[in-house]
């Protein structure tokens, strides 16, 4: 099984790289290859080309078929504003319809410095995922209070790395029930 796990923005040194980083280690101990797909580095300039939708660049290209070659995907999503970042909305919207989300397992982690725990980001993501027809797979894991979640080490919490390793063993087994659509083509 191979999963995309997408930083949801494009912020340098983001607490979202670091979340995603310990996201990856529960699939990888679960024998799960994982592409990070961190938008500071897969966000080319070429994403704001008036031409990138229909006439995307090699970059974008890539960025976009790296995606799809997942089986299921993961998105880490940061609250900015109330919402989810700009970046990933950029992101999503040069995925090709259907195919970008249609029938696509998705699951979701969402981090804040509020006490509402990116519950708003995540749910106002979800309702794009869901507008798409994506198979989004119901635990998520949200945490709050951020900037005191992590040490030089990764997460502080033993609670919150169990957390994401449930997440990930349900995720695992929920890909293998709903197989998307590039694990049907292997």
């Amino acid at each position: 099984m191979h999963l995309a796990i997408v930083i949801g923005t494009n912020r340098a040194g983001s607490l979202s790289a670091r979340l995603a980083a310990s996201a990856a280690q529960a699939y990888e101990k679960l024998e799960v290859s994982v592409d990070l797909m961190d938008l500071e580095q897969v966000l080319s300039p070429d994403f704001l080309a008036p031409t990138a939708y229909k006439q995307p660049s090699p970059a974008v290209t890539a960025a976009v078929d790296r995606f799809l070659a997942a089986d299921g995907v993961v998105f880490v999503v940061p609250e900015y504003n109330g919402s989810y970042p700009g970046a990933l909305k950029l992101f999503i919207d040069m995925l090709p319809y259907p195919a970008g989300f249609d029938n696509r397992p998705c699951a979701f982690i969402g981090l804040a410095a509020g006490r509402f725990a990116s519950l708003r980001a995540v749910e106002h993501f979800q309702q794009v995922a869901g507008y798409r027809n994506a198979l989004q797979f119901p635990r998520r894991v949200l945490i709050s209070d951020s900037y005191q979640q992590f040490d030089a080490n990764g997460l502080k919490d033993p609670e919150l790395a169990q957390r994401l390793a449930e997440q990930a063993s349900g995720f695992v087994d929920f890909v293998k029930v709903v197989g998307g659509k590039a694990a049907k083509t292997r």
